[in-house]
């Protein structure tokens, strides 16, 4: 049983960026699909030049870089980005808007404390007046008003049952 190191796994692995090499398959093609031309051999620095198809050399074509176009880096960040500033736009629109429906809660709570210690201090007040009225001068003045007046010549004296009422009781 034999094991790849790491070195050999790496060795057989595409490069980025670099289409792997491979032999052409042998077998049926597909009809319509144009045969693989063979790749040109390229030279060595120190060894002679070579010509390619349409006479131009290795070492040329080496020099020029290929024209693959890449996307720009703006395009791609661009979504990106608009996401990310429309996402914190969003955040921040909302925390305002919860901000604001906080504190009109918080004007609600703090009028209806005040409501409340208004009720509260006017049924003090009530009660203060009901009990001031209701004392014994003030209700005997009012007495006086609706034409009450006090009997001070026949004294109506609590006795035992039965006796008569207009006697003085002998017992006390």
């Amino acid at each position: 049983m034999t094991t790849r190191t790491e070195q050999e796994s790496r060795r057989g692995a595409a490069v980025r960026g670099v289409p792997q090499k491979t032999a052409p398959k042998p077998g049926p093609r597909r009809p319509g699909v144009p045969h693989q031309s063979k790749p040109i051999p390229r030279s060595r620095p120190d060894g002679p030049e070579t010509t390619g198809p349409g006479g131009t050399s290795a070492s040329q074509e080496r020099a020029r870089p290929a024209l693959k176009r890449r996307p720009s880096r703006g395009r791609q960040r661009a979504p990106f980005v608009l996401l990310v500033v429309g996402l914190m736009c969003g955040g921040l629109m909302s925390l305002l808007l919860l901000n604001v429906v906080l504190a009109q809660d918080s004007n609600t709570a703090a009028n209806l404390r005040k409501e409340i210690e208004v009720a509260r201090q006017a049924n003090e007040d009530a009660k203060l007046v009901n009990e001031t009225n209701m004392g014994p001068g003030p209700v005997a003045d009012q007495a006086e008003m609706q034409g009450q007046h006090r009997d001070w010549g026949k004294p109506n004296v609590l006795t035992e049952a039965g006796a008569d009422t207009s006697q003085v009781d002998q017992g006390r």
